[in-house]
C-alpha cells in the first residue's frame, strides 16, 4: 500500500463530539465553506478511543464558535499518510491493509499523538460512492528501520 511522510504544523480545530452531533456538524461545517473536513482519534490503534471531526481553523474567534462545540490544538508532528478510496464502509478494509504497511515498514505510532482523517468538503454527500476517497493520517516516532 503506497504512503506519504508529511510534518503537519501545528493546528487548531473547531469540533462537535462524533457520533451524537454528527448532522448538525455536518450542516454547520459546511456553512463556514471549509476545504477539508477533520477527523480526530485519541489514543489511535486502539479500542478504547475518543474520537471526534471539525474543521482546522486559522484563529479563534470565540464569538463564532458555536454552542456544544470545542476548540482543541495539536502540535506539530510527523505523520504517515495513506490514501482510501471506494465506499466508506469499506475504510476498516482500508485501516488493515495501512497497518501491515505500517509495521512491515518499521514504523512506531508516536503515544499521545492524534491519529487524522481528512476528507476534501466535495467528498460531502459521496461516502458511498466507489470514487469516496479520504486521507488517513497516522502519526509515527522516528525509527531506525523507517524507510
Amino acid at each position: 500500500m503506497e504512503f506519504k511522510e508529511v510534518i503537519k504544523e501545528d493546528f487548531v480545530m473547531v469540533v462537535y463530539p462524533i457520533p451524537e452531533l454528527w448532522d448538525k456538524a455536518y450542516k454547520s461545517f459546511l456553512t463556514k465553506d471549509p476545504k477539508q473536513i477533520i477527523g480526530v482519534c485519541l489514543p489511535p490503534r486502539s479500542d478504547h478511543y475518543f474520537y471526534t471531526c471539525g474543521i482546522e481553523i486559522s484563529s479563534v474567534l470565540y464569538s463564532e464558535i458555536g454552542k456544544g462545540t470545542t476548540v482543541h490544538t495539536f502540535p506539530a508532528q510527523r505523520y504517515v499518510v495513506f490514501k482510501h478510496t471506494g465506499p466508506a464502509t469499506m475504510i476498516p478494509n482500508t485501516y488493515g491493509k495501512l497497518w501491515d504497511t505500517f509495521d512491515s515498514n518499521g514504523y512506531k505510532i508516536k503515544p499521545g499523538a492524534p491519529e487524522i482523517e481528512i476528507v476534501n468538503s466535495d467528498m460531502a454527500g459521496q461516502e458511498q460512492s466507489p470514487l469516496y476517497e479520504m486521507e488517513i493520517w497516522i502519526p509515527v516516532e522516528s525509527s531506525l528501520n523507517a524507510k
